[in-house]
């Protein structure tokens, strides 16, 4: 059985009963009104839930709740329990596969702000960044992977993430695809670590840290990725994910 407070009960009362009427989930302002409180209370909430494994969030989506627990422990909402027919509640079905939690791990909150790349005037001197929560017992190469889809990107390229004394020192510890700059038949003098192998914890990283992931070698995109934080792993929500966005992504080709 699910263990939650009679106010937390009341809150997936309401989201469950909202998903079967409606068919999808309810905004953080229609929780707030319908539990009389202000809309940072539901924040808070939601998070809370979200951390005892209750329901799932998409951070920096709207309308991406979803309760992880099965139908028969959530309460009723208002004096009755609303029998919803198989089509409706079909549309927004409780997963018991996305409740399955994670061992305890380590998360790093992120920011990656893009600073350099063939960006067009439309895009000059505007904030681009991205939010990444990224568990520590994933690999660089998953960083990569969420940082790609994080800014639209649309074809791969070599990339690499360096740890020098600032957050682009080639002569640093740096890791991609290993010997990634090589030409053919010879072996660069630079030493690249394998990004596969490398997990977020094994780098020792601290809050505020800055280093650097470098994407596309030929049009050189060039991003500072901030440590903000870390704290422990929810074990319900898998990671890695995007949350805050700052800005649109410019167009990968430059000719776009």
């Amino acid at each position: 059985m699910a263990d939650f407070t009679p106010t937390q009960g009341r809150y997936l009362a309401f989201i469950h009963a909202y998903i079967q009427r409606r068919g999808f989930p309810p905004a953080e302002s229609e929780i707030a009104a319908a539990m009389c409180v202000s809309p940072p209370s539901v924040n808070q909430m939601v998070k809370t839930l979200e951390k005892k494994g209750l329901v799932l969030r998409q951070p920096g989506q709207a309308r991406a709740l979803q309760i992880l627990i099965p139908e028969d422990e959530i309460p009723p909402w208002g004096n009755r329990k609303s029998k919803q027919s198989p089509s409706r509640s079909s549309k927004a079905p409780i997963s018991p596969k996305a409740a399955k939690a994670s061992p305890p791990a380590n998360l790093f909150v992120l920011t990656a702000y893009l600073v350099g790349g063939p960006i067009g005037k439309k895009f000059s001197n505007k904030i681009i960044s991205r939010e990444i929560e990224i568990r520590g017992d994933q690999t660089l190469e998953e960083l990569h992977h969420i940082l790609f889809k994080a800014f639209d990107r649309e074809e791969e390229h070599l990339y690499e993430f360096q740890f020098g004394k600032r957050p682009f020192d080639p002569e640093g510890a740096n890791y991609g695809v290993p010997d990634s700059q090589a030409k053919p038949g010879k072996k660069s003098k630079k030493k690249t670590g394998d990004a596969q192998k490398i997990t977020l914890d094994d780098l020792d990283l601290q809050p505020h840290r800055t280093f650097g992931y470098w994407f596309d070698f030929g049009d050189n995109w060039f991003h500072h990725v901030n440590v903000e934080r870390i704290e422990q792993a929810i074990p319900t929500v898998p990671y890695p994910r995007i949350g805050k966005r700052v800005g649109k992504s410019p167009p990968q080709h430059a000719d776009e």
